[in-house]
């Protein structure tokens, strides 16, 4: 498959990066499962979309950054969610490729909802991002014990 294939649409070639994948997709999912131990489905899918921002990872991993609902830090900050509902859908393959490569390596359940059964541990040879990405993990936690409809709601996804 060639990048002049016709059948690929330019959406799907400006969505991606390189540097958002399922391993980064399960270092994210599995670092702020280690704060909330259990996750909805729902919640867990939009992990990935506020770590594949880097200001907003940045930001939640900041010591300064004080712990706030999601309305409330969209409101200092609305940057945040310009495309976030973009962010989402490019990210879907990618957390649903990362809750599967973390219940087969033994780190959560899934039933009705993530369970984690095995801490997920980030160490210095994961890289800096990951290591960002578990220091906003306890933030992200936070952001996430809102209900699954403001958070889809303030967060602008698009159903």
């Amino acid at each position: 498959m060639s990048l002049d294939d016709p059948k690929l649409s330019p959406l799907t070639f400006r969505a991606w990066s390189g540097y958002n994948n399922a391993g980064i997709a399960a270092v994210a999912i599995g670092s702020v499962l280690r704060h909330t131990r259990s996750l909805s489905l729902a919640k867990a899918l939009l992990i990935m979309p506020i770590v594949m921002h880097s200001e907003m990872t940045k930001f939640l991993a900041s010591e300064r950054t004080r712990s706030r609902e999601v309305a409330s830090l969209l409101a200092i900050r609305p940057d945040f969610v310009a495309n976030f509902d973009r962010r989402f859908h490019s990210s879907l393959a990618h957390s649903v490729n990362a809750i599967q490569l973390l219940h087969q390596l033994g780190y959560l359940n899934f039933d009705t909802v993530l369970t984690e059964t095995t801490p997920f541990v980030v160490s210095k040879e994961f890289g800096k991002r990951a290591a960002l990405i578990a220091k906003a993990s306890s933030e992200i936690a936070h952001l996430l014990q809102t209900s699954e409809d403001d958070l889809y709601l303030n967060l602008r996804v698009e159903l």
